[in-house]
């Protein structure tokens, strides 16, 4: 038995792809590398990733239906081809980003069943639609095509730079020559009452690299932005996946079981 949709309630199983079945029909990709956490790297020869963490339903209505209504801004992304994007589409692009990155977090691997989204903000992606609060959404250009799936975890420290007082998640999602960048951060519950600024990224010269896509709103986006992101170099691939990852790496945090 599969557990519950991470969208409803209904069992999961559904196999799912991670990168839309269009996708690949449209762009033949050759074989992918995958690493989990900080586990051996290997080479599957097939890219078509399916996950099986939402139910049929929810992969046959709602989410079928945010892939088919954003084809027309993402078809000619993905082929490095110009297009403009109005309001209309930004908000149907914000949510697919959204989506995505949701099902992402919800195969990486973790503690248990430990996953950064919450019930309520995948719950309301399903029905209202809504970003989760404190999202930040970025889109760019690749020279060359790719395919990758990438996430990094953040903690967010006081001014003694010791207590952790919140987390975030940064995902990348790669496709051709098209890349989205998913950023959401919160706050502890024990300083949810505390006004905590945003993350800040590496420096890199990001405004002419990328276009921000959310909370932003803009009459217009033109795409590609002003330069595009390079195999290797100082805008390579690696800057953009490297963006977040800031400091020395924080162990997770597992809460201490109650007394008996």
């Amino acid at each position: 038995m599969f557990p519950p949709c991470i969208f409803c309630n209904n069992e999961s199983g559904s196999e799912e792809h991670l990168w839309a079945a269009w996708m690949h029909r449209l762009l033949k990709f050759g074989p992918i590398r995958v690493q989990e956490g900080t586990g051996p790297e290997t080479i599957d020869p097939d890219p078509e990733k399916t996950i099986n963490t939402v139910c049929h339903t929810c992969s046959n209505t709602w989410m079928s239906q945010f892939e088919e209504k954003n084809i027309p801004s993402l078809r000619p992304m993905l082929q490095n081809q110009p297009t403009m994007i109005d309001p209309g589409r930004q908000r149907l692009l914000t949510e697919w980003g959204v989506k995505t990155a949701m099902v992402q977090d919800s195969i990486k691997p973790g503690i248990g069943t430990e996953k950064f989204y919450t019930d309520a903000e995948r719950l309301d992606m399903r029905l209202t639609r809504k970003i989760p609060e404190r999202t930040r959404m970025w889109i760019g250009a690749l020279t060359e095509p790719h395919l990758g799936s990438f996430g990094t975890d953040m903690a967010i420290f006081g001014g003694d730079h010791k207590t952790r007082i919140g987390t975030g998640i940064a995902t990348t999602i790669i496709v051709g020559h098209f890349t989205i960048q998913v950023v959401t951060e919160r706050a502890l519950q024990e300083f949810a009452a505390q006004t905590i600024p945003d993350i800040q990224p590496k420096a890199g010269g990001w405004n002419n690299t990328l276009i921000e896509l959310y909370p932003k709103k803009q009459k217009k986006i033109d795409w590609p932005p002003k330069i595009s992101f390079t195999n290797g170099g100082p805008r390579g691939i690696a800057c953009l996946m490297n963006r977040w990852r800031m400091g020395q790496k924080v162990e997770k945090v597992v809460p201490v079981p109650p007394k008996t």
